[in-house]
């Protein structure tokens, strides 16, 4: 169908950012239109790209009309298939690891044509040719599949962002039940890997989705000049930052329980959320780190006073301190002395 500019919505871009949610009830009966695809798709293909080798492609999926569904479906982790089923559609990101060696010399001379390549910053042609581009084209695939996954990855947020502010409801879904399954699918060659299957249709929960999802605090995350110095949130930004809308309502909001409860019903699935057990609540919401609000921990609280926790699987303590001491972790923050 046609569309025009007046009739693609542009929200102001932090307001996106803070609506961003992952939504995982879609509506089955509303199919995206075909021009918010396009949309999205040419979002993602914008996002920077080192080198702009171009290193993102996709494809993408309608249930109704892909031959090869079944078998997709086989490779969908178990938590989300009852998502993969009801949204629109799905985009299987793929990274092109060729790119980074076929297209290095003509991404650089894009660039060059484009402006973007100056003497200033100490570009040359002898120098390239002689030392850069076979320098990049002879790192190790182990090196190009780290740089262009994660090139991937701003692809992706854009094209999430993109779908955010068409209103639309987005959820990265894992395909981990067949590792290599995806691949095999599709019948790609070796040089084309998935990275992410992004799930996009009209979301059937409240857009909200039950207010904005906790974080860790901004001077847990963020350092000032060297590691270990944190980085200090200004109140007053803060408070702007709210005002725009990147900042909003921390989770869960009044009526989500009853919302989750509801569609479960509709569709015939058990009602009800994950409970972790009381001892593991009461670390969890008295870690500083965290950035509680009040409503996330009158929730703990309530859970706490409810007395219908699970026990904590004993069985697992050993796994669990095995696999932190693996990574340098201190177990005593997590497991106790």
């Amino acid at each position: 169908m046609a569309i025009t500019a007046a009739e693609i919505p542009n929200p102001p871009f932090f307001q996106v950012v803070g609506d961003r949610r992952a939504i995982r009830y879609f509506d089955p009966d509303r199919k995206v239109e075909d021009w918010k695809i396009q949309a999205i798709l040419q979002s993602a293909r914008y996002a920077s790209c080192q080198g702009n080798i171009n290193a993102t492609e996709a494809i993408v999926v309608q249930k109704e009309t892909c031959e090869v569904w079944d078998e997709l479906e086989e490779c969908v982790s178990g938590f989300n298939i009852q998502l993969a089923n009801q949204c629109s559609h799905i985009v299987i990101w793929l990274t092109n690891l060729h790119a980074w060696y076929g297209r290095a010399n003509d991404g650089l001379s894009t660039l060059a044509l484009s402006g973007a390549l100056t003497k200033y910053h100490g570009w040359n042609y002898e120098f390239s040719m002689t030392q850069t581009i076979p320098r990049l084209m002879s790192f190790p695939l182990e090196r190009t599949d780290l740089l262009l996954r994660f090139e991937t990855g701003l692809a992706v947020s854009q094209a999430l962002l993109a779908s955010t502010a068409l209103g639309l409801g987005n959820c990265l879904v894992a395909f981990g039940r067949k590792p290599g399954g995806v691949e095999k699918t599709f019948g790609l060659p070796p040089n084309m890997k998935f990275t992410w299957a992004h799930a996009i249709g009209y979301p059937l929960e409240d857009p909200k989705s039950g207010g904005q999802r906790v974080r860790l605090k901004y001077d847990r995350l963020f350092n000032k000049d060297v590691y270990g110095t944190p980085l200090e949130a200004d109140p007053a930004v803060d408070s702007a930052l709210r005002e725009v809308g990147l900042l909003q309502e921390q989770a869960p909001l009044p009526g989500r329980f009853e919302e989750i409860d509801a569609l479960a019903e509709r569709f015939g699935r058990d009602p009800g959320v994950v409970s972790w057990p009381e001892k593991e609540l009461k670390r969890l919401i008295n870690d500083d780190d965290w950035d509680f609000g009040p409503r996330i921990k009158a929730r703990a609280e309530e859970l706490i006073a409810s007395g219908e926790l699970p026990d904590y699987p004993e069985e697992m303590r050993e796994t669990f301190q095995r696999i932190m001491e693996e990574h340098g972790l201190d177990t005593r923050k997590f497991l106790g002395e």
